[in-house]
Formats: structure tokens, sequence, C-alpha cells
């Protein structure tokens, strides 16, 4: 299921944590284009997230444990 949550400072700071978590693991592969295509799309993420004002709608998905 779909929420929106605004953009505050705490999920801004989970959401760049979870990127850089993504780019520790691709750390440990070898450097391929696919590695590097993944990389440049989490820096992109990144900056994305960081330019957002706060309170921005953000879309998440509702896990179902």
């Amino acid at each position: 299921m779909t929420v929106i949550k605004p953009l505050t400072p705490n999920l801004r700071k989970e959401i760049i944590d979870g990127i850089n978590a993504q780019r520790r693991e691709l750390d440990t592969c070898q450097n391929t284009a696919y590695v590097s295509i993944q990389k440049i799309s989490l820096e992109t993420l990144e900056k994305l997230i960081r330019g957002l004002p706060d309170g921005y709608p953000i879309p998440l998905e509702r896990r179902r444990n």
C-alpha cells in the first residue's frame, strides 16, 4: 500500500542513510558498467532528495509484516 508522508529532516536522513547503505554494498562489487550506472543514479537521487523542500509529499510503500 502506498502512503504519502511529508519530507521531514528525519525522513530525509533515513532516505540518505539508505542511499549510503546501497553505495557501501556496491563498493563490494567489481566495478562494472552496471555498478557505475547504479552509483551515478544513487548520487543523482541523493542530490534530488537534498534539494527538495521540507514538507514535500513523498510516496512510500508500506511493508506488511
